[in-house]
C-alpha cells in the first residue's frame, strides 16, 4: 500500500489525545508530542531518554495466537456505488444552489430579475482602478451580488431595470462619503452597463461543461464526476482500514498473550511524561497539575493512568506484530521504507529526518529511528493480516417500529 508508513504513523499514534501544540519546532504536525533536544535557554531542558539501549526477540515474550485468518466483521461494504457518486453531486448542488443560466425567453430587465452584466466604471470619463468587471450575476432589485454576499453602493443597479439584453446601459452614481477609498469617497462617476442575459435557476440536469469548469474546476462533467467518484472511494478506503485495523487489534490483543519487559515499558512510560511536561508545561513539573485541571479536567494521577493504559496497548501491539514478523521470516523494506520516509517528509514539508525521529523516539533520535523501521515492518504484517482475514458485512439492524397501538 503506497504512504503505508504515512498511514501507519497516524494510526498508531491516535492514542495520544493529551497532547497540545504549545511549542513547535520541525516536527511532523498532528502526530505526538514535540521534542526539542537542541541546546537552549530553557530553564528545564527536556530529559534525552535512552531508549535506544533496548532491543528485543519479540518472540521470547509474546505468545502467538491464529492469526492465519483473523475475523474482520465491517459495519457496512464500503462499496462506493454511481449512486452515491450521484447522490453527493445532486446534494452539493442543492446545497449550493442557486446557480444560473440565461433565460431565453425574457429580453427586458424587471424587477426581481437576475442578471449577467459587465460593467466599466468612470471617474470624469476615465475607467477607474477597480471599477469594472466582466460577467458579474446580480441582484437588480436587492442591489447586491445573485449569492447576497457583495451589496453595492446606494443606486448601483437602478438604472438597469427596463435595459434590455445586449444593450448598454449608464448608471449614475455618487459614492458615499466615508467611502473606503478616499479618491472615490464623495465622487459622481458613471457606470456603464452591457447586459449580456436576464438568469434563471439552473436545473441539475442542465449542469454541462461549462459548469464543471467554473465551480469544479475540470473540463467536463465526466471529469467532475471521476473527481467526486475517487474522493468517495478513498474515503470509504482510509474508514474500512480504520475499521480493519481495529478487528484485528482487538482480535489480537484478545488471542495472544504478551509479557512486556518492565523495565523498557517504565522508561517508555517516563519518556512520554517527560515530553508532555515539557511541550505543555516549560519544563516545569509544578505546572503539571495546573495544567492538566484547566484543560482535560484530570488529575495528574488519572493522566498517568491514561497514558500507561495507551502506552501498554501500543507496546503490547507492537511486540505482537514484531513477533508474527519473526515467525513469518518478514524484515525491513529498506527501499519501500525510505520510500515511505519520504512521502512522509514531503507530506509534511520537512527536509531533515532529525525532527521526525525526535518525535517518535521521545527526543532519542537512534531510537525514533528504530521505532519508524520497526513501525514500517508492522505495516508489512498488518496488510498481510488484512490479506488473509475472512472478512464479513454485517446485517443492518432494523429501525424500531413508530407505530402506536390505539388501546
Amino acid at each position: 500500500m503506497k504512504k503505508r508508513i504515512v498511514a501507519l504513523l497516524l494510526c498508531a499514534t491516535t492514542i495520544f489525545t493529551m497532547t497540545a501544540c504549545s511549542k513547535k519546532d520541525d516536527t511532523a504536525e498532528g502526530t505526538e508530542v514535540s521534542a526539542n533536544t537542541e541546546s537552549s535557554e530553557e530553564a528545564n531542558p527536556m530529559p534525552v531518554p535512552d531508549l535506544a539501549k533496548y532491543s528485543f526477540t519479540y518472540s521470547d515474550y509474546v505468545t502467538l495466537g491464529d492469526y492465519s485468518a483473523v475475523p474482520v466483521e465491517l459495519s457496512e461494504s464500503y462499496e462506493v456505488t454511481e449512486e452515491d457518486v450521484e447522490n453527493f453531486l445532486v446534494e452539493w448542488f442543492t446545497s449550493n444552489s442557486p446557480f444560473y443560466v440565461a433565460d431565453e425567453t425574457k429580453t427586458v430587465v424587471e424587477e426581481g430579475d437576475i442578471v449577467n452584466v459587465n460593467y466599466v466604471g468612470k471617474l470624469d470619463g476615465v475607467a477607474f482602478e477597480g471599477g469594472s468587471a466582466e460577467n458579474q450575476t446580480i441582484d437588480v432589485s436587492g442591489n447586491c451580488s445573485a449569492d447576497g454576499y457583495t451589496t453595492y453602493i446606494d443606486g448601483f443597479t437602478t438604472g438597469l431595470l427596463g435595459a434590455k439584453v445586449g444593450t448598454e446601459v449608464d448608471c449614475d452614481v455618487t459614492f458615499p462619503e466615508d467611502y473606503q477609498s478616499t479618491d472615490l469617497a464623495g465622487k459622481a462617476v458613471v457606470f456603464t452597463f452591457t447586459v449580456n442575459s436576464i438568469q434563471r435557476p439552473m436545473a441539475y440536469e442542465e449542469i454541462d461543461d461549462a459548469f464543471a469548469a467554473e465551480y469544479a474546476g475540470e473540463d467536463s462533467v465526466e471529469a467532475m464526476y471521476d473527481v467526486v467518484r475517487t474522493s468517495l472511494v478513498n474515503e470509504a478506503d482510509y474508514y474500512k482500514a480504520s475499521e480493519m485495523n481495529s478487528d484485528i487489534q482487538e482480535y489480537l490483543l484478545d488471542e495472544c498473550t504478551v509479557e512486556l519487559p518492565a523495565d523498557y515499558f517504565a522508561d517508555l512510560v517516563d519518556a512520554y511524561r517527560n515530553v508532555f511536561v515539557y511541550t505543555n508545561c516549560d519544563g516545569d513539573e509544578s505546572k503539571l497539575e495546573e495544567f492538566l485541571s484547566t484543560n482535560y479536567g484530570y488529575t495528574v494521577e488519572e493522566a498517568e493512568q491514561m497514558w500507561t493504559e495507551a502506552l501498554k496497548m501500543e507496546v503490547q501491539m507492537e511486540f505482537i506484530l514484531g513477533a508474527i514478523a519473526e515467525k513469518e521470516g518478514i524484515t525491513l523494506d529498506q527501499e519501500a521504507y525510505d520510500s515511505d520516509l519520504a512521502d512522509l517528509l514531503s507530506y509534511y514539508g520537512l527536509t531533515s529526518t532529525d525532527s521526525v525521529f525526535q518525535t517518535y523516539g521521545y527526543g532519542d533520535l537512534v531510537y525514533g529511528e528504530m521505532r519508524m523501521k520497526n513501525m514500517h515492518v508492522q505495516s508489512q504484517i498488518i496488510d498481510m493480516l488484512k490479506e488473509n482475514a475472512v472478512v464479513t458485512v454485517a446485517e443492518p439492524s432494523e429501525e424500531p417500529s413508530t407505530e402506536t397501538t390505539a388501546e
